[in-house]
C-alpha cells in the first residue's frame, strides 16, 4: 500500500457531531422550537474517502407545524459507494400562490397538508469522482385543504383548479417511482466546500405500477462550484444552479418544484417557502464567503439569487419573469474539522419580501 502513513486511519479525530437545540425563526414557520443534529465522519481512509454527513431535525412552530426530517450523503471506503437520502414526516401549513413567477402576493392562499417523503439512492463509483446509481422516490401528500383568512375552506383554489384540469385528486397525491442518478463530486468537503464542483442529475419515472397517482417523469439538475480567491481560501466564491424539467405526464400540484423545497430547504432566501412554483423551474445563486477572524471562527457572506418558473395556462415560459433576491449573513464555525457552520442570513426579495434564514453546515 503506497498511501501516506498519515492517511492509514479511519479519521476518528476528524469526525464531529453538532447538536443545536433552541428557538429560531423562519418566514414560512414563524417562531420555531426544536433541534438540529449534524454528524460528519469518514467511513474509510481520510485521504481517499469523502466525508459523510447526516442531518436529523425536528421542530414545532407557532403556526402548529410539525417537521421531522432526516437527510444523508454517505461515502464508503475509497468512495466505492455513495448513499443519498431524504426522509420526512411533516404536518404542515404553507402559503401557495399558483404557478409561474408572475404571481403576486395577493394570490396567496393558505394550505394545510401532511407529507411523507422517502427518497433513497444507491450509487456506485465508475471512475474518479463519478457515480451512477438507481433509487426509489415516494412523495405522499394527504389531508390537503385550502382555507381563507378566517380558517374556512376556500373553493375554488390553486390546488383544486389545477387538479381538476389534470384529472387528479386535490385532497391527496401520491408520486411513487424509480430514479436514475448521475453524480459527479470533486468537492474538498461535502458539508462546507472551499473548492471543487458537484453535479447531481436525477431522472424520476413516477408510474401507477408503483402506486403513483398518475404517470409522469421529470429531470432534476443540481450543479455547484466553489472557487477560492486567495491561497488560504479565506475568501471564496460559491455558485449554485438548480433546475427541474417535467418531461411529460400529470404531476400533482404539490409535487411541482417550488421555492425552498430542495433537499435541505435552503434555496430561495429572500422569499417564503413555496413562493414560486411551476412545471419547469430554474434557480441560480452566487455567494462570496469571507472569513473575518484569523482562526476562521467568524465569517460573513454576501449573496444574490434569482428564480424563474413556468405557467403553461397563461403561456408563461422560463425567463419571461425573473424574481431576484439577495442579502448578507453571519457564519459561526462550530467545528473546524467538518467545517460545520451556524449560518444566519438576512435576505430581501421583490414585493417587500424579506426574512431571516438559518442553516447548519452551509446553505449550499
Amino acid at each position: 500500500d503506497s498511501l501516506d502513513p498519515r492517511l492509514k486511519n479511519l479519521g476518528k479525530e476528524n469526525s464531529s457531531f453538532t447538536f443545536l437545540p433552541g428557538v429560531g425563526y423562519n418566514p414560512a414557520t414563524s417562531v420555531v422550537v426544536g433541534f438540529n443534529a449534524t454528524k460528519s465522519w469518514y467511513m474509510g481512509k481520510t485521504g481517499v474517502t469523502n466525508n459523510s454527513s447526516a442531518n436529523l431535525s425536528a421542530s414545532y412552530t407557532a403556526k402548529g407545524q410539525f417537521k421531522f426530517s432526516f437527510q444523508q450523503n454517505v461515502f464508503t471506503d475509497r468512495n466505492d459507494w455513495n448513499f443519498q437520502g431524504d426522509a420526512r414526516l411533516w404536518l404542515f401549513t404553507q402559503n401557495t400562490y399558483g404557478l409561474g413567477t408572475e404571481t403576486k402576493p395577493a394570490n396567496s392562499q393558505d394550505m394545510d397538508f401532511n407529507l411523507v417523503r422517502f427518497n433513497e439512492n444507491i450509487l456506485k463509483k465508475v471512475s474518479k469522482n463519478l457515480y451512477l446509481g438507481i433509487g426509489y422516490s415516494l412523495e405522499y401528500y394527504y389531508i390537503i385543504t385550502t382555507v381563507d383568512s378566517s380558517g374556512l375552506f376556500l373553493y375554488p383554489n390553486h390546488n383544486n383548479v389545477y387538479s381538476r384540469d389534470y384529472g387528479l385528486d386535490s385532497s391527496k397525491s401520491i408520486s411513487s417511482g424509480i430514479a436514475m442518478n448521475f453524480y459527479y463530486d470533486s468537492r474538498d468537503n461535502t458539508v462546507n466546500a472551499y473548492r471543487g464542483a458537484m453535479l447531481n442529475i436525477h431522472y424520476y419515472n413516477y408510474n401507477t405500477i408503483f402506486g403513483s397517482q398518475a404517470n409522469w417523469q421529470k429531470l432534476e439538475v443540481d450543479a455547484r462550484a466553489y472557487q477560492p480567491l486567495n491561497k488560504k481560501s479565506t475568501n471564496r466564491l460559491a455558485f449554485w444552479l438548480l433546475g427541474t424539467y417535467v418531461l411529460n405526464g400529470r404531476p400533482p400540484y404539490m409535487s411541482l418544484t417550488s421555492t425552498g423545497w430542495d433537499k435541505y430547504n435552503t434555496s430561495g432566501r429572500g422569499y417564503i417557502q413555496g413562493r414560486f412554483r411551476g412545471r419547469q423551474y430554474l434557480y441560480g445563486e452566487i455567494a462570496e464567503r469571507i472569513d473575518i477572524s484569523n482562526n476562521g471562527l467568524f465569517g460573513i457572506v454576501f449573496f444574490v439569487n434569482a428564480t424563474t418558473t413556468t405557467n403553461p395556462e397563461n403561456n408563461v415560459n422560463l425567463f419571461d419573469y425573473i424574481e431576484p433576491a439577495g442579502g448578507l449573513g453571519l457564519r459561526i464555525k462550530f467545528d473546524k474539522y467538518s467545517r460545520t457552520n451556524l449560518c444566519i442570513d438576512f435576505a430581501i426579495g421583490n414585493y417587500g419580501s424579506n426574512g431571516i434564514f438559518f442553516s447548519i453546515g452551509e446553505f449550499f
